[in-house]
């Protein structure tokens, strides 16, 4: 190590060897930091919506039906989107003790209401006392339902087994309630009981033209 004076100011040099080793450290430091990264982002990344899963009950507007979710005011509307989910649709509450009645949009990709269709609703009574929740879903002049899918519940989302963990989830096939093969109906509804407290509501539905 040599001391040298520049104006009013030392400087230190280093010899070579200690700079190698100074460098080797460093390297395996900023590979320490970067598996423990990676660690990290592994942990969080089950609750990421999986991409297949979320996109498996998507239909094509080729066969006259798409995929629709209920949506409300802006206040106790969230895009799944925004919690970091890869797929659109709504999640609406918390919901206390009330009737609502909700528009049910198809193709709104992005939760961009001005790129689907207004198909259909969904009317919720609620009663936070008894702890029944009913919900019917309506297909508007036009269309039928093929398909719907829903979510009540305290938290926001529903969840899914992750390993041993119980995850958020969007997907409509992990929803608790369902009805498939409603062979175009317009109408279906459910009676959901055991509640209590305020709620969250995901309505889920697959929407056909009328005649498809």
């Amino acid at each position: 190590m040599g001391l040298f004076w520049y104006g009013s100011h030392s400087l230190i040099i280093w010899p070579k060897t200690i700079n190698n080793d100074f460098m080797k450290n460093l390297k395996l430091m900023s590979l320490l930091i970067g598996a423990m990264l990676f660690i990290v982002s592994c942990e969080t990344e089950p609750y990421q919506e999986d991409e297949l899963e979320a996109t498996s009950l998507k239909s094509s507007k080729d066969d006259g039906c798409e995929t629709g979710f209920a949506i409300c005011a802006g206040n106790i509307t969230t895009c799944f989107i925004e919690d970091g989910f890869n797929r659109w649709g709504w999640t609406i509450g918390p919901l206390d003790t009330s009737e609502h009645l909700f528009a049910v949009y198809t193709g709104a990709g992005k939760c961009d209401v001005k790129k689907g269709e207004l198909s259909a609703e969904v009317d919720l009574e609620y009663d936070s006392t008894t702890g029944i929740a009913n919900v019917k879903f309506t297909a508007l002049e036009g269309f039928v339902l093929k398909e719907t899918h829903l979510y009540v519940g305290n938290d926001p989302y529903p969840t899914k087994k992750q390993g041993k963990r119980e995850v958020p989830t969007v997907a409509p096939g992990k929803y608790p309630y369902k009805h498939d093969n409603l062979n175009g109906a317009k109408m279906d509804q459910y009676t959901i009981e055991g509640l209590s407290g305020e709620i969250y509501l995901i309505a889920h539905s697959i929407v056909c033209e009328a005649g498809e």
